[in-house]
């Protein structure tokens, strides 16, 4: 009997998608949330000569600015997902090569 086919399924007729754990998107997500706390300790300076979206930029100057413990975590979680959204659309290797170029 062939596997299931579900109507929200992202994966063309035929092909089998990739079943990714959640432990493994967690893992992701928390490696990409710390990228993004060290991105957000540059200096100024430093983060305008990265090739950065605007939101992201945004979300890294607000995170500077928070100063309460849990509203910074919630900031994080933000950078996070902006991160994951820079990586879907192919922006991040960039970014990281030139933050590579910065040190």
């Amino acid at each position: 009997m062939p596997p299931r086919r579900h109507q929200w399924s992202s994966a063309p007729e035929g092909q089998e998608e990739e079943r990714v754990s959640r432990s493994r998107r967690k893992r992701e997500s928390t490696a990409l949330q710390e990228l993004g706390e060290k991105l957000a300790e540059l200096p100024p300076a430093a983060q305008a000569r990265l090739p950065l979206p605007s939101d992201l930029r945004d979300a890294l100057n607000e995170y500077r600015r928070i100063s309460n413990k849990e509203a910074r975590r919630r900031q994080l979680q933000f950078i996070g997902r902006l991160m994951r959204e820079a990586e879907a659309d192919g922006a991040l290797p960039a970014i990281l090569e030139a933050w590579a170029a910065l040190e």
